[in-house]
C-alpha cells in the first residue's frame, strides 16, 4: 500500500460527504414546496454554496487577519455591544430553527475533522481546501440529485 493511500483520511472525508449529503437531501426536501427551481431556489442554492465554500476557506486560511480585524472591532463599547446583539440573535434563530442549526453543527464539526485530518497527513492548505471544496460540493449534488430521483420516482413522473 502506498504511503498516499495510508496517509490520506478516507474515513472522515466520507463522514463529510455523508454529512454534506444528508443535509443537501434535508434542504431539498425541507423547502420542496418554496424551491421549485426558481430564482427563490436558485438564491438558497447560492448561499448554500456560498457557505460551503466559505467553511472551507475560513478552514485553511490564516486566521491572523481576521483576529486583527476582530481585536480592533472590540476595543470600543460599540464593538461589543454588536457583538451581543449579534449573538442574541444568533442564538435566537438557533433555537427556533433547532433542525437546521443541528444539520450546520454536524457540517461545522465534519469539516473541521477532516481538515483536521488533512493537516495530520501533511497536506497543504491549499490542496486541503482543494479536497474539503470537491467533497463538499459532490456531498451536495449527491444528495440533491438522490433526492431529485427519488422525488420522481415516486410520482412517476
Amino acid at each position: 500500500m502506498t504511503t498516499l493511500a495510508r496517509k490520506f483520511p478516507w474515513l472522515s472525508l466520507a463522514l463529510l460527504l455523508a454529512a454534506y449529503a444528508t443535509f443537501s437531501w434535508f434542504f431539498t426536501h425541507a423547502f420542496t414546496q418554496v424551491l421549485t427551481f426558481s430564482n427563490t431556489a436558485y438564491l438558497s442554492w447560492s448561499l448554500v454554496l456560498a457557505f460551503t465554500l466559505l467553511e472551507a476557506l475560513l478552514l485553511t486560511t490564516q486566521f491572523d487577519g481576521l483576529k486583527s480585524l476582530i481585536g480592533r472591532w472590540l476595543r470600543s463599547d460599540m464593538g461589543y455591544f454588536t457583538l451581543i446583539i449579534a449573538a442574541s440573535l444568533g442564538a435566537t434563530l438557533a433555537f427556533i430553527w433547532s433542525n437546521v442549526t443541528g444539520y450546520f453543527v454536524v457540517l461545522i464539526a465534519a469539516e473541521i475533522l477532516a481538515r483536521l485530518d488533512l493537516q495530520n497527513a501533511k497536506f497543504s492548505r491549499f490542496q486541503s481546501f482543494i479536497i474539503l471544496t470537491v467533497i463538499s460540493v459532490l456531498g451536495l449534488a449527491i444528495g440533491l440529485i438522490a433526492s431529485l430521483r427519488l422525488d420522481s420516482a415516486l410520482t412517476g413522473v
